[in-house]
This record gives structure tokens, sequence and C-alpha cells, in this order.
């Protein structure tokens, strides 16, 4: 089951009763990665989601972080095309409420968000 983000701000997330203060991926069974980091730090490339990818949920929504530092390559923009993933990218505290949407409408969803800057 996939939890809802209950808050989000600068550095600091909470899902269901635990906080989070590193970068995190959640998968569409509800699954949490912390301390999750990109190979090149504020650049997303396709190996960083890689398990997200290959889980093919509907919709993958990345938080690029509070000011949108985080850029996203045009391969995983490439990648979601090509397996039918609709992907939203955007500043965490909108890809917060567009990841909780998702999950209350029942859409399989996955989110990676950065948390910071």
């Amino acid at each position: 089951m996939i939890l809802e983000i209950k808050y989000y701000s600068f550095g600091r997330m909470i899902i269901g009763t635990k906080e989070y203060t590193s970068d995190l991926i959640l998968d569409m069974e509800g699954h949490i990665q912390d301390n999750w980091w990109r190979k090149q730090g504020h650049y997303l490339s396709p190996e960083d989601i890689a398990a997200v990818l290959e889980s093919a949920p509907k919709k993958i929504v990345i938080g690029t972080g509070a000011n949108g530092r985080m850029a996203v390559s045009d391969q995983v923009i490439q990648v979601c095309q090509k397996k039918g993933i609709e992907l939203e990218i955007l500043p965490t505290a909108e890809a917060v409420t567009h990841f909780n949407c998702a999950v209350q409408a029942g859409i399989p969803v996955a989110g990676c968000f950065h948390l910071t800057c």
C-alpha cells in the first residue's frame, strides 16, 4: 500500500508517522528508500531510478527540490515515454501534492524526491 506524504518542508518529509531528512524514493508498493543519492548529485539519470523504471508504474512524480535545482536528463524522459509511464517533474512541494493526488486516485505511482535545494 502506498502511503501519502503527510508533510514536506525544506529538508524534511513525513510519511505515515516517520520523518525523513534525506532524499528518498517511494515505490508503488509503499516501500521507502531513504538516503537516495544520484551518481551526479543534482542530475537525475535513468540509472539513478532503474528499479523504479523496471517496476513500470503508471506514473512517476519527480520532486526536483525546494528550488527545483535537480535536473532531469532527457534520457529519463525518453525511457518513460518508451515505457508509457506518465512523468511529472516539479519542485518538491508541488510534486508532493501531485503524488498524493495520484495515491488518492488509486493510480500506481512512484515518487522520487530531492528534499533540499
